[in-house]
C-alpha cells in the first residue's frame, strides 16, 4: 500500500512539474524574417493590437487570449503600428532553449509561458494586464498553424 501511495505522489509531482510557468526574456526587437503570425486585436480602440505572436515555422505555440486570429505569414515590418513606442518584444523559448516565437505586447502587459499539459507538446503564452482583457488568461485562442 505504501508503495502505491508513494507512486501516486511521485506521479503528481512529475505531472505538476510540466505546469511550471516561465517568464520569457525581453529582447530589443523581433528579428527580421518571415513568421506565422497570430494576432489579438484590441477591441477598446486604444491600440490596434493587444498582442502579436511571431511563430517560427516548425513551432507549436498557442496565444492564450480572447479574439485571437491567424494573421498569415508575415514579417514584423508588416505591422508598423505594433513596432511603435509602447510595445515590447519577448523571446519565447522551449525547454530545450530553442526559440519558438517572438511576442509583441504593450509594455504594461505581463507574459508567462507554459508547457502544454499531458504531453501534447508546444507552448502556451499567457498575457495579462492588458486594458481590454481580464486579469486572467484568455479563452484559449489557437496558435500553431
Amino acid at each position: 500500500m505504501r508503495a502505491l501511495v508513494a507512486a501516486y505522489c511521485l506521479s503528481c509531482v512529475v505531472g505538476c512539474a510540466t505546469f511550471v510557468p516561465v517568464t520569457p526574456e525581453r529582447v530589443d526587437r523581433v528579428p527580421a524574417g518571415r513568421y506565422h503570425v497570430i494576432v489579438s486585436e484590441d477591441r477598446t480602440g486604444v491600440r490596434k493590437y493587444n498582442a502579436l505572436l511571431f511563430e517560427m515555422v516548425n513551432a507549436s505555440v498557442t496565444l492564450d487570449l480572447p479574439t485571437v486570429e491567424p494573421g498569415g505569414v508575415a514579417s514584423p515590418e508588416d505591422y508598423p503600428i505594433a513596432l511603435q513606442a509602447g510595445f515590447v518584444a519577448y523571446e519565447v523559448r522551449a525547454a530545450s532553449g530553442a526559440v519558438q516565437a517572438y511576442l509583441l505586447v504593450p509594455a504594461q502587459a505581463r507574459v508567462t509561458v507554459w508547457n502544454q499539459p499531458n504531453g501534447k507538446g508546444g507552448l502556451v503564452v499567457s498575457v495579462i494586464g492588458l486594458p481590454a482583457t481580464p486579469e486572467t488568461a484568455g479563452s484559449g485562442g489557437s496558435g500553431g498553424m
